[in-house]
């Protein structure tokens, strides 16, 4: 179940991703015969206005067809007969929406769940089948020490344990009841990660929630802030300080770990930055993405007349096998990590 939802979160983003065209397009006066959601044969279609919605099959996303945009339409109503500056706003209108997205999921997360402003070395949760389990801590105990090293804060007994290994024995001091109580035993194993070590034990946390506008605020320097780390990242990808294999995921992997946040309580916070993530990656120059198309848009500007559409396709079929490769080695690198245990994110 948790798969589903993780899968119909990522469609969601990229129905969000082609409603952001087509009411561009609406706005600016460029006709859209049809939306649809999914791909392959309708089960479910109706008129409304000019406009034909449909509902298919295939569940993998969505489309915004645009008058004069591939099917031969003319007339001032189409896409190719608009001004340059009203063509780039409608294409540019599909990540916008992404990155509106991000901002709206980040500021209801702020206002309903909050955001941590502390975590408290007190056990909150402990998991089942675990070290913590098995040597009797509970929740509401009170973590003051690992092998007689004191712990002032949580981060002290992640920092404690971190350098561990699955299997290693560990000892953990609790207060309960205004006592200290020490329980020893073998550290368990990250299902995730089996290198990782676990005591299993999830601290008792501290959120603030926020008003509207002040929740607002801070989604949007979020964003900001996360889109200047993701440049950083693909700098580091282009230049090899980051090995491509462990850091790309594909679908299985998305789902994967979009399937892990949706039991873990963050999936929002996930969606928000694959919404974002799906913005800023269609803004690459390629086609048939839609910097692709923005770039063609500045070219003709400049030019002061349209790209040859030879030259166009040719392009285009360059950038479609080059996201086609993107695509096959990342769900390769995705089905390989599966089979060796390895995570799908990188610590």
């Amino acid at each position: 179940m948790t798969v589903i939802v993780a899968i119909l979160g990522l469609i969601f983003l990229i129905v969000v991703h082609e409603l952001g065209h087509m009411l561009a397009a609406k706005a600016l006066g460029v006709r859209v015969p049809e939306f649809g959601v999914g791909f392959g044969p309708p089960l479910i279609k109706k008129k409304i206005g000019n406009t034909i919605y449909s509902f298919r099959i295939i569940l993998l996303g969505g489309f915004a067809k645009m008058a004069g945009m591939n099917d031969g339409a003319e007339g001032p109503d189409t896409f190719p007969a608009k001004a340059l500056w009203r063509r780039a706003l409608i294409i540019f209108a599909g990540p916008f929406a992404n990155i509106l997205a991000a901002i709206a999921i980040l500021a209801v997360v702020l206002m309903t769940s909050g955001a941590v402003t502390g975590v408290e070395p007190e056990v909150r949760q402990v998991e089942r089948d675990s070290m913590a389990e098995r040597v009797g801590i509970r929740p509401g105990d009170r973590l003051v020490a690992v092998d007689g090293e004191r712990i002032g804060a949580w981060e002290g007994f992640t920092r404690e344990v971190e350098n561990r290994r699955p299997g290693q024995e560990i000892s953990v001091t609790v207060e309960r009841g205004g006592e200290e109580r020490t329980f020893t035993g073998k550290l368990g194993a990250d299902p995730q990660n089996p290198d990782v070590a676990l005591v299993g034990v999830r601290p008792e946390i501290e959120t603030t929630t926020y008003g509207p506008f002040e929740a607002v605020g801070m989604a949007v320097a979020q964003v900001i802030r996360v889109t200047g780390l993701l440049g950083a990242f693909v700098v580091d990808l282009a230049t090899g300080e980051r090995s491509f294999y462990n850091n790309v995921t594909g679908p299985v992997g998305i789902a994967s770990v979009g399937s892990a946040s949706v039991e873990q309580g963050f999936f929002p916070q996930l969606l928000a930055l694959i919404s974002l993530n799906l913005a800023l990656f269609n803004l690459l120059p390629l086609l048939p993405l839609d910097g692709g198309h923005l770039f063609f848009i500045a070219a003709e500007k400049v030019l002061g007349r349209p790209v040859r559409q030879e030259t166009m396709g040719r392009i285009a079929a360059l950038g479609i096998a080059l996201v086609l490769v993107l695509f096959v080695f990342a769900t390769y690198a995705d089905l390989s990590k599966i089979f060796t245990g390895q995570p799908f994110i990188p610590e």
